[in-house]
């Protein structure tokens, strides 16, 4: 396996979708770091946007094996029932990096509220590049996106 693409961006990269803005912020070594800003009506938490969890699961059946450190010892698929919409972002993306040819092993995220009034950090470490990267956060919030407000 090649070492991961290292690069700095020229500007930050940035999506929109009807749930948020999306802001690939920086990429360094095998680390991707998010901006994920809620659009002004957009729910914020999974059960407000009654995220169908079941067939997500069903979609990405990789899901069901992720661990999220929840401090309640919930499984991911009980987690995703009622977390932040930002959170279940950052574990659809490590899914898709996962299946698209990242170690699974190596890949871990990390999603917290940041300064900023509803904006989320996400941090997703692992063997990535920008492109591959920037492909599977496209595929993320199509998934996401197709959930019904």
């Amino acid at each position: 396996m090649s070492a991961p693409q290292t690069a700095a961006l020229r500007s930050p990269r940035r999506w929109t979708s009807r749930l948020a803005v999306v802001t690939l912020h920086s990429y360094s070594g095998n680390t991707l770091r998010l901006y994920y800003e809620p659009q002004p009506m957009a729910p914020t938490m999974t059960d407000e946007l009654n995220v169908d969890v079941t067939s997500l699961f069903e979609a990405l059946p990789g899901l069901r094996r992720h661990r999220c450190d929840n401090g309640r010892h919930r499984s991911f698929f009980d987690e995703a029932r009622h977390t932040e919409v930002a959170h279940l972002l950052e574990h659809v993306l490590i899914e898709l990096l996962a299946t698209s040819g990242c170690p699974r092993c190596q890949i871990q995220g990390a999603t917290n509220l940041d300064e900023a009034p509803r904006r989320y950090r996400i941090k997703v470490s692992g063997w990535v590049n920008v492109a591959q990267a920037e492909d599977c956060i496209e595929k993320a919030l199509l998934l996401l996106g197709s959930q019904e407000l």
